[in-house]
């Protein structure tokens, strides 16, 4: 389903415009021997019992799971094991595998070596990309630098809704091929806030990509929350 974006381009100029996300079609059509259409369903592959946590917990270590699943098949549960999943909920549960009705949420922050660098409150995030107060851009990347410091995580493409914002979107899709480069952008008064797409979603930091031939435009928004960094030692 599309969504809408407030975006604004160097000179100021701001619009909303379409933001469609880009669905990967398979190359390969799947078909039953009689050539009827097949689908995707969910399975329940078993209980919470059943999972490494619950066998660890029933037979004490590693070594002891590891007996039990040469002499049985303890991680499956006949009565719904391969059962068909139509509806579910999140359930937290204890260290004793029993649902929890209340729950302290925490963020972990893990420095470059693996170790915890802080454990902190997630921050309410609130949808900025249809604020009053455009997304905006901000510096240029070498196409180059920007594959090789970041792990993009999706991408967005922006799409005209009208004649003018064809134009709109047109030049900043040419100007950013010209120069080979992709531009920063982000929410807020400065535009250096990351965005956030839907109220309580993930954080992201966005780059903004355009491609032009003749007289048709591509403009894709990638979106990243991870950074390529050098492992201790390496740098």
């Amino acid at each position: 389903m599309a969504r809408h974006i407030h975006i604004a381009d160097a000179k100021g100029r701001d619009a909303e415009v379409l933001l469609h996300g880009l669905v990967k079609r398979p190359l390969v059509k799947q078909v039953t021997i009689a050539g009827g259409a097949v689908h995707t369903v969910r399975v329940l592959k078993g209980g919470v019992h059943n999972g490494m946590e619950g066998l660890l917990r029933a037979h004490g270590d590693p070594e002891a799971v590891a007996q039990a699943l040469m002499a049985g098949d303890p991680e499956i549960d006949p009565l719904i094991t391969g059962r068909f999943v139509r509806g579910s909920s999140r359930v937290f549960v204890d260290e004793d595998l029993r649902p929890v009705a209340r729950v302290t949420c925490r963020e972990v922050v893990h420095a470059t070596d693996g170790s915890i660098k802080e454990e902190r409150i997630p921050k309410e995030t609130l949808a900025n990309i249809l604020a009053e107060l455009p997304v905006k851009g901000g510096r240029l990347v070498p196409r180059k630098d920007v594959y090789n410091k970041l792990v993009f995580a999706r991408k967005y493409q922006l799409c005209h809704v009208n004649g003018l914002t064809f134009d709109f979107l047109h030049a900043m899709a040419a100007e950013l091929h010209e120069k080979d480069a992709l531009m920063m952008v982000g929410a807020g008064p400065k535009g250096n806030e990351p965005l956030v797409f839907q109220d309580g979603g993930r954080t992201y930091r966005a780059y903004l990509e355009g491609r032009v031939q003749g007289g048709a435009y591509l403009l894709l928004l990638h979106l990243t929350n991870l950074e390529l960094k050098p492992l201790p030692g390496e740098a």
